[in-house]
């Protein structure tokens, strides 16, 4: 597992154990506190920390990530911040995505940059077909 560090933000190689910066021990990290600070670390100011957070959001599948994801989304469509950022968002979405997320890509796939066409795709087929799965279990039952 790779770490983004709750205190200083530095980015652990897979496997430390603890921070090679600051010192401070992974084991210490709860579920939800770690996600609380991923979500955060979306917005920091270093790229590669906005990047990794993004992608462990989608690795981890944090759930409560989806409307924080959707609006650095909406963010970037106007200020057309950083198109690898915006990729791993979007990647992100697709790997923990739901209806609000689909509807959101379906109606700004568009916007976005051309780099992040092709993700999108990807993704909003992930999310069709997980939804596809939850209905049909859903009438299963």
């Amino acid at each position: 597992m790779r770490y983004i560090c709750p205190v200083c933000f530095k980015i652990a190689e897979v496997g430390e154990e603890k921070c090679s910066n600051c010192g401070y021990d992974f084991k210490n990290i709860s579920d939800d506190d770690y996600s609380e600070k991923l979500i955060k670390a979306l917005n920091h100011p270093d790229y590669n920390v906005a990047y990794m957070a993004a992608e462990i959001i989608g690795e981890l599948k944090i759930k409560k990530a989806e409307g924080e994801l959707i609006k650095y989304l909406q963010n970037s469509v106007k200020t057309r911040k950083d198109p690898y950022i915006e990729q791993m968002v979007v990647w992100a979405l697709g790997e923990i995505g739901g209806e609000k997320s689909y509807k959101f890509l379906l109606k700004n796939r568009d916007k976005f940059s051309i780099l992040t066409k092709n993700i999108i795709e990807d993704s909003l087929k992930k999310i069709k077909t997980r939804m596809a799965n939850k209905e049909g279990e859903a009438i299963g039952k």
